[in-house]
């Protein structure tokens, strides 16, 4: 299955060398920050300017300088989960991670680590970086 995962461009080397590893949910108990690890996040939709969450209010760098293209071997498809899937049993704090903005409904959510071999390629987004 082909997907895709955007990034700065200070972190493309790393990934490139080493996969997806450092992906998480940031899931909350009560007021305290208790992260789910293992979770590397990826979208159906190569367009970056639907990338709602590629916000620079924070930050003073293009969280979607690259679009990494990334196919997910058949055999590894039982760890892909739909975000919408992964969030349905959460309470609703965490559920807004993936329903409070748009385009949520085309993320992914892969449960390990996606290994370099399985990112096919990468594309610099020059308008939108």
């Amino acid at each position: 299955m082909i997907l895709y995962h955007f990034c700065a461009a200070h972190m493309k080397n790393s990934i490139l060398a080493e996969g997806l590893t450092k992906g998480m949910f940031p899931h909350f108990e009560g007021d305290d920050l208790e992260p789910i690890p293992k979770c590397q996040w990826l979208t159906k939709d190569p367009d970056p300017r639907r990338q709602s969450w590629a916000t620079q209010n924070l930050i003073n760098y293009s969280r979607t300088a690259y679009r990494l293209t990334v196919d997910i071997p058949r055999s590894h498809h039982k760890k892909l989960v739909r975000a919408l899937d992964f969030i349905r049993d959460m309470p609703a704090e965490d559920q807004e991670l993936v329903t409070g903005w748009a385009g949520g409904d085309q993320w992914y959510i892969y449960r390990g680590n996606i290994p370099p071999k399985w990112i096919l390629g990468y594309h610099r987004m020059e308008r939108y970086a």
